[in-house]
């Protein structure tokens, strides 16, 4: 193993910090104390953690018989670590490591951060993936859960966030003051927030539950906050009941800072946002800005169960991490605010995905990590997006109840621990009786995605399966071959039906009796492209308006137009198919169609032919 890729002994494991830090903004500076508890599985006279851009002035060891060590501390700048050692060993059992540190409130986005707005300073954290080294050593894994207890000395007229609640303020005189914040449950590293300015705060709401909820925006912005306090609040009651858990933390504090790399952060009772994700009038932004800011709110409350209460065990789960949160998002504005349309808008933006993945060059949703580094170096649009389209796929062929149930009792089993996908995936089939295991590894270990040839036979469909590529030239092989869980909905004299299938053969006929019409990609929720003969579209195109939803028929325009692209169906089957939106309504459909339109009527259509396409 490199020293670029170190991992953490196992044997030694951090209980609970008690950090102390003492804040400078005028010099950009900070000396911190710490002492961690620690538990010892085998006897080792080194004790190896995370520390870099730290000077670790002092570092002591006391042991339950009283005798205390003094260690001496080696850097490695590479692997970003610092190895105490101690005269003998420690032995089995408790121990508490005292650490003396100084460090600079850095210029970069990342640790312990400098910002600044209308010439007031701030300092912020921003630790995912492995930044929290820079603030304190730390054992800065996501598998070493701890308690932190923080205290900050800060600036007496200057706010201080954290992820507890504080408990106590104390003035230390010469302008200066003390702020203790109540300990967390156990997180990992990468979640410790804190933050320091001239921040501003909206009123306090509760929720329903008890749990109080505001946003802190930099001085004298706080009325922009509202809008985004409510969304928090909101959202907050929607998932307690989803995950039947109660809130696992004891404040939602929801923080723009004025500089911020990310659009937020997951911090568990201290997220913290760009402005731009937070801050709105509620009464001038437009409709889209607004549901971004519900989003992203709902977004990372979900992180508060998923992500926070149960930690992915490494890093290369990160995918799941962000896709689960991104699905579950979108469902909670979908069903808090139904007039936004939010399904649509998901179908949407699976454009990019789907577009990146029908390349030869597509990689897969998962990969090997080695580093956290790794993790977020090869963090894009397949792993975030694809990976939501995935879990929201799986949702819908098992149900959304067996879905939900999984999800509950995955949450259950493993809070405040850690677990990954292969954990959830077993949940998910004790919930639902399927072997889910089996279709979510082959979808987020195969690069691209299928296209499903759909012919009608005698009231049965007859599904032919090959990997779909954008590129006309590019032949597909006949090997790759995806469990393919699909929604079919269709038409009967009896009134609209789904039949839920599971495509996992090159060739196979699934039984439809009865139906007049189908489409196969019910509520758009499948990742995959498919192909229907002439009949069954023109049987489609006839009732689309009123048997489809914005979502589908979305989904439906969107996939005739990749199959045109990529020469898998003709022009003329896509011009027959807008023959079934002459009364059409929905802004987005209507925006999908106009850029195709636009699109053919810029690069194929000749001058003869323009005045028949107008």
């Amino acid at each position: 193993m490199s020293d670029r890729d170190f991992r953490l002994s196992p044997h030694v494991r951090p209980v609970r910090y008690d950090i102390g830090i003492d804040v400078d903004l005028e010099q950009w500076r900070f000396h911190g104390v710490e002492e961690i508890e620690l538990v010892v599985a085998e006897p080792t006279s080194t004790v190896t953690l995370h520390a870099t851009e730290l000077t670790i002035a002092a570092a002591r060891v006391l042991l339950d018989d009283g005798t205390q060590l003094i260690g001496e501390a080696t850097y490695n700048a590479v692997a970003e670590t610092a190895t105490l050692t101690f005269p003998r060993p420690l032995p089995r059992g408790a121990a508490r490591l005292n650490l003396d540190f100084r460090g600079e409130i850095i210029a970069r986005l990342r640790g312990f951060y400098r910002s600044q707005k209308d010439g007031q300073r701030y300092a912020a954290t921003q630790f995912e993936a492995a930044d929290a080294r820079r603030a304190f050593p730390c054992f800065d894994e996501p598998a070493f859960k701890a308690r932190f207890g923080l205290t900050l000395k800060i600036p007496a007229d200057l706010v201080a966030i954290a992820n507890g609640p504080i408990i106590r303020e104390t003035n230390l005189g010469g302008g200066r003051k003390e702020v203790e914040f109540a300990e967390t449950p156990p997180i990992s590293s990468y979640l410790v927030a804190f933050t320091v300015g001239p921040y501003d705060a909206t009123p306090v709401v509760t929720t329903s539950t008890g749990w109080p909820v505001r946003v802190f925006l930099p001085r004298g912005m706080a009325a922009k906050g509202i809008f985004a306090r409510d969304a928090h609040a909101r959202s907050l009651e929607y998932l307690e009941d989803y995950t039947a858990i109660p809130y696992p933390y004891t404040k939602v504090d929801a923080i723009g800072v004025p500089d911020f790399e990310a659009g937020a952060m997951e911090n568990p009772g201290a997220i913290t946002y760009r402005l731009t994700a937070i801050a709105a009038d509620a009464e001038r932004a437009s409709t889209p800005a607004l549901k971004g800011i519900y989003y992203t709110a709902a977004h990372e409350l979900t992180h508060m169960w998923w992500g926070d209460l149960v930690t992915m065990a490494w890093w290369d789960d990160l995918w799941l991490n962000e896709s689960f949160a991104t699905f579950i998002g979108y469902k909670v504005v979908a069903d808090l605010m139904p007039e936004w349309g939010m399904w649509r808008d998901f179908v949407a933006t699976l454009v990019r995905p789907f577009n990146l993945d029908a390349l030869a060059s597509t990689h897969p949703i998962s990969f090997e990590v080695r580093n956290a580094k790794q993790a977020t170096e090869r963090f894009d649009v397949i792993t975030y997006w694809k990976g939501a389209g995935v879990v929201r796929m799986i949702e819908g062929f098992l149900g959304a109840d067996a879905f939900r149930t999984g999800v509950r009792a995955y949450l259950d089993r493993y809070r405040e621990a850690n677990a990954t996908a292969d954990d959830f995936w077993r949940e998910l089939g004790t919930a639902s009786g399927r072997d889910v295991a089996t279709i979510a590894n082959a979808w987020i270990t195969h690069p691209g995605h299928p296209l499903i040839r759909i012919e009608a036979r005698d009231d049965a469909l007859h599904l032919r399966q090959e990997r779909f590529f954008a590129d006309p030239e590019v032949r597909a092989d006949g090997t790759a071959l995806w469990p393919t869980p699909m929604v079919i909905k269709y038409g009967t004299d009896t009134g609209v039906q789904e039949a839920r299938v599971l495509a996992d053969r090159a060739e196979q006929t699934v039984p439809l009796p009865g139906a007049r019409w189908f489409f196969p990609n019910g509520e758009g929720t499948g990742f995959y492209r498919f192909a229907l003969d002439d009949a069954a579209l023109g049987r489609l195109v006839s009732v689309l308006q009123d048997a489809l939803t914005p979502a589908e028929r979305l989904t439906l325009v969107g996939n005739q137009w990749a199959l045109v692209k990529a020469c898998k169906a003709d022009v003329e089957q896509f011009f027959s198919m807008l023959a079934g939106f002459r009364a059409e309504h929905d802004r987005a459909v209507l925006g999908a169609i106009a850029e195709r339109l636009y699109w053919l009527a810029t690069h194929v259509v000749e001058d003869a032919a323009r005045k028949l396409m107008r």
